[in-house]
């Protein structure tokens, strides 16, 4: 989903510019779902007493 499989090599610099910026998503992509799975994002109680 970053990118990394959808790239045909033409040039070494921009194959380093695509991968370094995939890298970067990729990076982003997995901290942000440990950060969710840590329990960053829980729901919260309902204040309704039934």
């Amino acid at each position: 989903e970053a990118g990394l499989a959808s790239y045909q090599v033409r040039d070494y610099t921009a194959w380093y510019r695509h991968i370094t910026l995939a890298m970067l998503a990729h990076a982003y992509l997995s901290a942000t779902r440990a950060s969710a799975e840590k329990g960053g994002l829980q729901p919260q109680p309902s204040s309704s007493s039934r």
